[in-house]
């Protein structure tokens, strides 16, 4: 019992809302296979921290309201920031190695 205690502790609630459309059709893919949603949905987050990438099958259309184009602009400048700072870092690597 000690091993599911532990199990247990270490675990989490995670709440997302969907499309009650989107999560019927999810179950009943799901359901097909044998499998739990739940287990569909802890696959795709590891796999998302496995290879942290998104891929957006289907676009929907979305309004740019001026609160969305700030945060977009945001997200912007981070991702610049944090590139710029990579490259610098790797530039780095190179001059350490260089002048040993």
């Amino acid at each position: 019992m000690t091993v599911l205690s532990n199990y247990l502790h270490h675990m989490t609630t995670l709440t997302i809302r969907v499309e009650e459309s989107l999560k019927n059709k999810a179950a009943k893919q799901a359901e097909k296979l044998g499998l739990p949603l739940t287990l569909i949905v802890k696959n795709a987050l590891r796999q998302f921290v496995a290879n942290p990438t998104v891929v957006i099958n289907e676009l929907e259309e979305i309004a740019v309201t001026p609160s969305l184009q700030k945060k977009m602009d945001e997200i912007g400048k981070l991702l610049s920031k944090k590139l710029a700072a990579r490259h610098a870092l790797s530039g780095l690597g190179t001059e350490i190695k260089t002048h040993k």
